[in-house]
């Protein structure tokens, strides 16, 4: 009963931390609310039910943006159902042709169209958000930005991370206690890119581990594991690998300084 308490106690406190964020955030900036690029994920859920919380239901915007020929239709349904319970204002724009007349004329490299698409997104999200006087919420978690696992200019592009220091083990612990369904928390996390793509498959472990490497790496020296860990080796490795390969990530370009 006593961990139940805790858990509860941990959440309730993480909660009321990230709707003042957004509160004072949108007054201080006067916004007339923001807008959320709406996946069916649990990140993008979890960040909408933390705004409607926040801000009510008039001030948050959904726009879900699927692609056809990638996005699994159940996605697309999940998000709708999603802002309908939420009783948000939301717009359904399907990107597929818009990005094949891009794509036309271009280079064919998997990479890059999977990264055009991600920031087509974002273009759309700062449409809106221009157009309705919004902020752009931005979804990424800690494990993502941490690992660099996201779009430089696409939905790494946002005005607000209210999650992003959440890692994602704490990102499904809140969606549970705030009532987001099972289905949501439970579902693979993928940014979509290419066909069965998912971020677990990818980076090559669970986010249960990642975390643990990750809040290791927080808290003490990035070489400093000790053999008392009981982390994977090859996997301690490959998570450094990928925080060094995507350190430029998480600084603005460099500027060319005259003095």
């Amino acid at each position: 009963m006593e961990k139940s308490n805790n858990y509860n106690n941990h959440n309730e406190t993480v909660y009321n931390i990230i709707s003042n964020f957004i509160k004072q955030e949108i007054e201080k900036r006067e916004a007339q609310g923001v807008v959320i690029g709406m996946s069916g994920g649990i990140d993008s859920s979890l960040t909408a039910v933390l705004a409607v919380k926040a801000l009510g239901n008039q001030q948050v915007f959904g726009l879900i943006l699927p692609d056809s020929s990638l996005t699994p239709k159940t996605d697309t349904k999940d998000a709708i159902d999603l802002v309908k319970s939420l009783k948000i204002k939301y717009k359904v724009i399907e990107l597929n042709k818009i990005k094949k007349q891009i794509v036309t004329s271009l280079p064919k490299n998997k990479m890059a169209r999977a990264n055009l698409l991600v920031r087509l997104r974002m273009s759309l999200l700062y449409y809106y958000a221009t157009a309705m006087n919004l902020l752009v919420l931005g979804t990424g978690d800690k494990s993502e930005i941490m690992l660099g696992y996201f779009t430089k200019y696409g939905d790494g592009g946002a005005d607000l991370f209210p999650i992003a220091d959440l890692y994602k083990t704490e990102v499904r612990s809140l969606a549970q206690y705030l009532g987001i369904p099972v289905k949501i928390i439970d579902k693979k996390s993928s940014a979509r890119l290419w066909k069965g793509q998912t971020a677990e498959g990818e980076i090559g472990m669970k986010y249960e581990e990642i975390d643990k490497i990750l809040l290791h790496i927080e808290h003490n020296n990035i070489n400093g594991f000790s053999k008392h860990t009981k982390l994977n080796e090859n996997n301690i490795s490959k998570v450094k690998s990928l925080l060094e390969k995507n350190e430029h990530k998480q600084n603005m370009p460099p500027i060319c300084k005259l003095k």
